[in-house]
């Protein structure tokens, strides 16, 4: 990772002129992002995986900023050697925990901020097509990680063997899965919360970011976190009532159901290591434990998808 000197010296290269003070470093998936002043951010690659990435995304950006009308990041520039880039951030708030809070029980706002992401899906993933993108992009989303890489860390997280066992049978499921070519769109790969902006006032949806986990893949997957552990699902029948007739495809909410079961288990995974009280990925392991239980549960209890969604 590098230092806030290092990335003012390589900016000053590039003209832009940033006192160490004023870029707040942090770590991220093979590269080092800094916040500048300006509402600006500087993405840096940290050896040949983040210098794929940074590129990958780039690409990715450039074709929905081109074809879409919602925000993301726009490029401002890119260093020569292509080791890192300075972008626009998608103006508004990111506060992920706040907006999930509220949204659990503002049945009005879940259903506002649904329409909006159905509308945002809707665009992304029709108006890039296999031409712009197939021959490059990933055919998964990196998360989660490969069944085999879960079961393994599972055992050493809990002792629950119920639970593990619950997880095996659900990540067969998974992995049995074969998505119909109809179904494989560009899609973000990590779309929550956590990855759009909003008016601070109003909770507006403002745009999206973080597209280094994009492929082109299974479009349920860009629905999976809109599923929380209530009892109704607000944001994501919102979004499904925009995006389904936009698309002229009726999704399975089994395989939603299954893609996010799936995804908690890897963060449940993920804790090996981790202290139990400690926080990975903004949960304890008792908030992990809980989420993949539910998620199991969820998905077991919804009908299977049609064979040829198999």
């Amino acid at each position: 990772m590098r230092t806030a000197s290092d990335v003012c010296r390589s900016l000053l290269e590039a003209g832009i002129v940033v006192s160490p003070a004023e870029a707040r470093v942090e770590a991220r998936d093979d590269c080092t992002v800094a916040f500048l002043p300006g509402d600006r951010m500087a993405w840096f690659a940290d050896g040949e995986r983040g210098m794929r990435r940074l590129g990958t995304e780039r690409r990715v950006l450039g074709l929905v900023e081109q074809r879409c009308s919602f925000r993301v990041p726009h490029v401002l520039h890119v260093a020569p050697d292509a080791s890192y880039d300075v972008r626009a951030a998608v103006p508004g708030q990111c506060k992920p925990w706040e907006l999930y809070d509220r949204v659990k029980t503002d049945t009005k706002l879940a259903a506002r901020i649904g329409a909006e992401l159905g509308r945002i899906l809707a665009e992304q993933h029709t108006r890039v097509t296999a031409s712009d993108a197939v021959s490059w992009l990933p055919s998964r989303p990196h998360w989660p990680e490969p069944s085999a890489w879960i079961r393994e860390r599972i055992p050493r997280v809990t002792p629950d063997r119920r639970l593990f066992d619950d997880v095996c049978a659900m990540l067969a499921r998974h992995d049995a899965v074969v998505a119909d070519e109809r179904d494989r769109v560009l899609v973000h790969g990590d779309l929550g919360f956590h990855n759009i902006a909003v008016d601070p006032e109003t909770c507006a949806l403002q745009g999206v970011f973080d597209y280094g986990d994009a492929a082109w893949a299974d479009r349920h997957d860009d629905f999976r976190y809109l599923l929380f552990d209530v009892a109704r699902d607000d944001l994501l029948e919102a979004a499904l009532a925009v995006y389904q007739p936009v698309v002229g495809r009726t999704l399975s909410r089994a395989r939603i159901a299954l893609s996010n079961a799936a995804s908690a288990a890897g963060f449940l995974a993920f804790r090996d290591g981790v202290p139990p009280e400690q926080s990975s990925c903004g949960r304890t392991l008792e908030q992990d434990l809980a989420w993949t239980r539910a998620a199991i549960d969820r998905w077991s209890s919804l009908p299977e998808a049609p064979p040829h969604e198999r």
